[in-house]
């Protein structure tokens, strides 16, 4: 299956240290961060970098995201990101497509769903010279969450935080990736809380579908719920709510290393 179009531009990628576990391996949320920086530097290649939507006082949003990982990356592993927009509609939505790759294979594989909105969050339809930028690569296969076997009943696991100003991204919210953050912190505290290692936690995929912004200072509680499993991953269904609004929710496959039984699915149950 042809991943990219040959169109598709070649963009070195470089996570930092703070990136990386204790494992020295890439956290799920900083391979998100590594697509985001793929995906401004395309946006920057054709003419559109950070300033120029400053100054248009416009901006893409994510409405959702979808994250496979082949496996995780290494610390000081050089990689090469390609991305392009594979479908648009009605001129306000937009479909992208990422690839992330090592040296000899793949890494991740994403799919995303972007708005154009201005910056009071109104859906606008760009100028052609923005529209015109980005050429639309159809055909591609859009990156989807595996099936998973349903599980019926277990608990609710809850935990709660308010968010810093030092937080905020470019426009003002909490930027996307973070999302990927509170779930796997919530994940890790389930494990913690049955005696097991958070760091041995392997992303597998995840999916985040967001409805409303998160700013500074707001009191954010993550909802975790085991929705089931396949193949020995376990999947976890996550609410996000900002006083007692849903802003997000997101599906994580997870697994753990050395886990040989179903001692993570024990765990969330």
């Amino acid at each position: 299956m042809k991943l990219w179009p040959d169109a598709a531009r070649d963009f070195p990628v470089v996570l930092q240290r703070n990136a990386f576990t204790p494992r020295l391996v890439a956290r799920a949320g900083d391979v998100w961060r590594a697509m985001q920086d793929v995906v401004v530097d395309e946006s920057t290649a054709v003419g559109w970098p950070p300033e120029r939507y400053q100054q248009t006082r416009t901006m893409f949003v994510v409405r959702s995201m979808v994250v496979k990982h082949a496996r995780e990356v290494k610390i000081n592993e050089p990689m090469t990101g390609r991305t392009f927009v594979s479908r648009a509609r009605r001129e306000i939505l937009f479909t992208r497509e990422v690839r992330l790759s090592g040296s000899t294979d793949l890494i991740a594989t994403a799919t995303q769903e972007w708005a154009y909105l201005s910056h009071d969050l109104t859906p606008t339809k760009p100028g052609p010279e923005l529209y015109d930028a980005f050429r639309i690569h159809p055909g591609f296969t859009q990156i989807e969450l595996p099936d998973a076997e349903v599980l019926a009943g277990g608990p609710a696991h809850q935990f709660e935080f308010t968010t810093w100003h030092t937080w905020m991204d470019p426009f003002g919210h909490i930027n996307h990736p973070d999302y990927v953050d509170f779930c796997d912190e919530a994940w890790a505290r389930i494990l913690v809380s049955k005696g097991l290692e958070p760091q041995n936690l392997v992303p597998d995929a995840e999916a985040v579908y967001f409805r409303a912004p998160i700013s500074a200072n707001a009191v954010v509680l993550v909802e975790s719920k085991l929705k089931g499993y396949t193949g020995g991953i376990a999947v976890v269904d996550h609410r996000i709510v900002v006083e007692g609004k849903l802003v997000a929710t997101a599906t994580t496959h997870r697994h753990l290393l050395g886990d040989t039984g179903t001692q993570l699915i024990d765990a969330l149950k």
